[in-house]
């Protein structure tokens, strides 16, 4: 009866011996991982060159919306194709080489991605864009500009996962000193700077539902805009920065092709469905340096973009004013490509 028991110790010191040897292996994959995650979030966010002359943007050309990449030379190239989906609100990660949008080729509305060769079309989970995310090192994304001030300096805004939560972000020029303006937990993305820089709008889930916030530049002042018990998302200042325009599902939905455009006054009243006839000029899109704006506007009917030097945004006769797209259709929400410093000069 000895010898089975002899037997089978040597078999459960061997197995126990394997078992051991998994769960440390398991657990120093799972530190690294850690590991890596806690190194990308300490990653300071790249710092951007000049700007590259090349905007995204939203557009219903082919009827269904997709996002557009319009070059230096004014050749437009449809980035978005496959398919009769719908996508919308193209922005940049920092390195300018991967495009984030919304899109309901899921069903629903959530992530896409795409690069800016109209390469690496692909349609994401939350968690796939999270992850992908993190293990890409793309954690910052949508850089916005203000114009410059009197020290010449400009201050660069965006969203990013540095805290493993998306939050707003700031800071001046190429300093390396970085300014959270956002916290609780919410989704807070689509930011926008006023057009003198003073304060930014964005988009947040903080109270259940998508609305429109606005705060001051230093993350000060925080104020709910809208309430609305339907999604309220992707606000844009007018060039007089007197006017608020927004996307909202009050009537519709973004899965089911409408974009709907609201506006309301700077402080949140009079919030209304943008009339027929009614113009806005907004959207305005600084370039990195703070010299130019591009923007968007139905002035002349449908929607077009536009650029223009900065001291003379507001003037609708400014001699620098130049009409940058030309269909009959629309064209809206511009972006502009970034350039990280060090590829700058190529």
């Amino acid at each position: 009866m000895s010898t089975p028991a002899t037997t089978s110790s040597p078999n459960r010191r061997v197995r126990l011996r394997l078992l051991v040897s998994v769960v440390l292996v398991f657990l120093a994959l799972v530190g690294g991982l850690l590991v890596y995650l806690y190194a990308q979030t300490r990653q300071s966010p790249i710092q951007l060159g000049a700007p590259s002359g090349e905007l995204a943007f939203t557009s219903n050309q082919n009827g269904d919306w997709d996002v557009y990449l319009l070059d230096t030379a004014g050749q437009q190239t449809r980035l978005t194709a496959e398919g009769e989906e719908q996508d919308y609100f193209a922005s940049w990660s920092f390195e300018g080489d991967m495009i984030n949008f919304l899109t309901n080729r899921a069903g629903e509305m959530g992530p896409g991605q795409v690069g800016p060769e109209a390469t690496g079309l692909r349609t994401l989970s939350i968690a796939e864009a999270i992850t992908s995310l993190f293990f890409e090192g793309r954690l910052d994304w949508d850089p916005a500009w203000t114009p410059a001030d009197e020290n010449g300096e400009v201050r660069v805004l965006w969203a990013s996962l540095r805290d493993l939560n998306l939050e707003l972000y700031t800071r001046i020029g190429g300093s390396e000193e970085v300014q959270r303006l956002t916290s609780g937990g919410a989704r807070d993305w689509f930011p926008a700077w006023s057009p003198d820089g003073t304060r930014l709008l964005f988009a947040s889930d903080r109270d259940g539902n998508e609305n429109i916030y606005v705060i001051n530049a230093d993350g000060s002042g925080l104020t709910a805009l809208t309430d609305d018990p339907m999604d309220d998302i992707y606000p844009v200042w007018s060039l007089d920065g007197q006017t608020i325009l927004f996307v909202s599902e009050r009537q519709r939905e973004l899965k089911d092709g409408f974009l709907d455009l609201y506006v309301m006054n700077a402080d949140g009243s009079d919030q209304h469905l943008l009339a027929e006839g009614e113009v806005f000029r907004g959207d305005p899109t600084f370039t990195a340096d703070g010299a130019q704006v591009a923007f968007m506007s139905n002035e002349e009917g449908d929607w077009n973009l536009y650029l223009v030097d900065a001291d003379e945004m507001t003037d609708p006769d400014a001699p620098s004013l130049r009409r940058l797209t030309e269909s009959d259709r629309d064209e809206l929400f511009p972006a502009w490509r970034p350039v990280p410093e060090d590829n700058s000069g190529e």
